[in-house]
Parts: structure tokens; C-alpha cells; sequence
């Protein structure tokens, strides 16, 4: 599955007219979520999902057989950063396409399996690694297949906690229970919220499935010009890669100090 998507900032101040401005467009009051996610790392070499152990058999529900199999290929070929969703979600979403031509859209490889169970017991079975976490706060609109979502992100931890995760060298825990959500720090200093505005193709193997959704989110693009400000965003941002170290090679700091 892709998934392509549109984005925008919203200015805290503005997010109530966001919302009006959604809600008229889509006919419907949004679908308000609040979601922990947790952050693993996968091992310096992929080794994909080999340790099946915690999967629960029969696989339920009985169509995401091939999903199991996609996920495991992928992260076979490359070790990525996966995501554990309460409740029971599992994604893993590849390193965007290159643009050809459509700055504004990202476009980028999916994988949801949704009604998992054991899924922190799954990760560590393979050798992923806890990393960190945060609480998603999102509002919902859709209108036909065009999805439109306003999401914020918040810290959990202490926010010196928070450095890359390649660099990170203590060993995270999550925590056994959660702040009040009031008490949480925005990820973003200024509050803002990321409006996407995306679509998926389930077929892609196929390119004017693909381009048909890319015409229609350029055509609510053209439909919303002068209410939000869609931009190009570097698709470095949504690098979920995992960086391989070669055998036997001594992996460089991320930072060298002049000077001491």
C-alpha cells in the first residue's frame, strides 16, 4: 500500500477555524483521537520479523496473512524505525519516494496491521528496540477516500530525553503509567499542528492508480488555495531508516567538538 499526502501548518490560534473550515468541506463533525505511540528500533542488521513466536495463530483478522509477509520482506532488506499503537496497531512506513515533479505530495510505502496483540513482546522477539515515545492527538474529517487530518505530538519524557535515535545510547523504558494529558509539552515550541490531507492506493504496482490519487489531492490543493498554505516538505523529515554499520567498521560520533 502507498500513501500520498498534502501538508500544512496550522498556527495554534487558527486551529478552531481549521476545524470549521474541514468540517463544512467534508459535511461532518471531526473523529477525535488521542493515541500513545511507541518507538522501536530495529537491529543494526535487518533480520525482518524471523521470531514469529508472539503472533497469535490462527493470524487474526484472517486477511493480514500477506501484510505479515510485506512487513517481513521489507524490514528484511533494511531496518527501520516501527511504531506500536495502543491499541494493538503496528506501522511501518518506508523512506519516501523522490518527488518527480510533485514537490508538495509525499508519497511513501505502508504497512498497518491493526487487532495485534503482544506486540512490545513481538518487538523485542526481533530485536527491536524501545526508543522513546509520545501522545498523538488528532482530529479526523474525510470526504469520498480524501482523508484530512489535523495531528499534534507531545512529549511524554523529559525532553533532554529526546535526541536522535541512532545517537541514543541508555537504555529507554516506557512508563508504567501516564501524565495528565494537560501536563504534556507540545513537540513543536509554537503549538502548531500538521494538517495532512492524504489518500491511499492499495494497488500499487500499479502507476495510474497512483496517479490518479495524486491528481485528486493536487485537485483539493487547487480547492483549498489561499485557506492553507501547503508546502514541500524534505523527505529526509519522514526517514524512518535505521543506518547500517559495516562489519568490522568503527561508526564515526555524530558530533565532534573542536578545540577539547
Amino acid at each position: 500500500m502507498h500513501e500520498i499526502f498534502l501538508t500544512a501548518l496550522i498556527e495554534d490560534k487558527d486551529f478552531a477555524g481549521a476545524c470549521s473550515v474541514l468540517g463544512g468541506l467534508t459535511n461532518m463533525d471531526p473523529w477525535e483521537s488521542i493515541q500513545r505511540v511507541l518507538y522501536f528500533q530495529g537491529p543494526p542488521r535487518p533480520m525482518g520479523i524471523f521470531n514469529q513466536s508472539s503472533i497469535k495463530k490462527p493470524i487474526s483478522p484472517p486477511n493480514t496473512g500477506f501484510l505479515w509477509k510485506e512487513l517481513h520482506q521489507n524490514l528484511t532488506r533494511q531496518s527501520f524505525i516501527l511504531q506500536t499503537r495502543y491499541d494493538g496497531v503496528l506501522k511501518w512506513t518506508d523512506f519516501p519516494d523522490p518527488p518527480r515533479g510533485q514537490p508538495l505530495l509525499t508519497q511513501r510505502k505502508k504497512v498497518e496491521l491493526w487487532e495485534q496483540k503482544m506486540l512490545p513482546s513481538l518487538m523485542r522477539d526481533n530485536n527491536h528496540t524501545f526508543k522513546t515515545e509520545t501522545i498523538e492527538e488528532m482530529y479526523r474529517f474525510y470526504r469520498d477516500e480524501i482523508e484530512f487530518c489535523l495531528v499534534r505530538y507531545y512529549f511524554l519524557h523529559p525532553i533532554e530525553n529526546y535526541v536522535p535515535m541512532e545517537t541514543k545510547q541508555q537504555q529507554s523504558m516506557s512508563l508504567g503509567s501516564l501524565p495528565s494529558f494537560d501536563s504534556l509539552t507540545p513537540v513543536d515550541q509554537q503549538k502548531r499542528w500538521f494538517l495532512h490531507v492524504k489518500a491511499h492506493v492499495v494497488q500499487d504496482n500499479k502507476p495510474e492508480e497512483l496517479r490518479k490519487v495524486q491528481e485528486q489531492l493536487l485537485a483539493v490543493r487547487k480547492e483549498l488555495e489561499g485557506v492553507f498554505d501547503f508546502r514541500g516538505i524534505d523527505r529526509k523529515v519522514h526517514d524512518t531508516r535505521v543506518m547500517q554499520q559495516a562489519q568490522g567498521v568503527q561508526q564515526l560520533p555524530q558530533r565532534v567538538t573542536i578545540g577539547k
